[in-house]
């Protein structure tokens, strides 16, 4: 949807607004969480946050439900890896069907590579959501600053280094690294990422 675009849609319907959105957010959810089922649920909260929000005070819809949506994966994911370190055995992401849903009229998220997901396992959160934003949804640096609370050289540092470690295969510190949403980098500078 373009930024310039009213909050409630052309008709003036929030329901429009974020029936148009929602593929993207199933994306986001999806690339973040490794699961359709808990993707789902996510869409389905910030569809709830949505319908209950003044959208008069909403100056992008798209940023703001794109904010919620990654905010609340964010969560959940954080959850989900403080439950599998008690769990015995390898965690593997739940694989997208990409069955013929036309009779159930559902929208899914593309699908994404079943090793493309065990690599985003092993970035930091904040790494994985940038990355999940700019190299799948071609979201703006701006965009992913807004979303995740930093800077726009902040974005670019995120989204580099985890193009950077899932291209050598390496994963977040094993050492239990806390995820870096919100924290800046000592020595980040913008001329070392791509251009927006």
């Amino acid at each position: 949807m373009p930024a310039h675009e009213s909050p409630a849609g052309p008709q003036g319907r929030p329901e429009d607004t974020f029936a148009r959105q929602r593929p993207r957010l199933l994306g986001i959810a999806y690339g973040m969480l490794g699961s359709v089922t808990q993707a789902e649920g996510v869409v389905r909260y910030v569809r709830l946050r949505w319908q209950a929000t003044d959208h008069a005070l909403v100056a992008d819809p798209r940023v703001y439900l794109t904010g919620a949506t990654t905010r609340l994966s964010i969560s959940l994911a954080q959850s989900a890896r403080s439950r599998r370190e008690s769990y015995i055995g390898p965690w593997l992401p739940e694989p997208l069907d990409t069955g013929d849903d036309a009779g159930t009229g559902a929208v899914r998220p593309e699908p994404v590579e079943f090793g493309v997901l065990l690599m985003l396992e092993r970035l930091d959160l904040a790494e994985r959501a940038a990355y999940v934003l700019r190299d799948r949804l071609a979201s703006p640096y701006p965009e992913i600053a807004a979303v995740l609370g930093v800077d726009e050289t902040h974005a670019r540092h995120l989204v580099h280094s985890a193009r950077q470690r899932l291209a050598t295969g390496r994963g977040a510190d094993p050492e239990g690294r806390e995820d870096t949403v919100g924290r800046p980098h000592a020595g980040d500078d913008a001329e070392d990422y791509e251009a927006a």
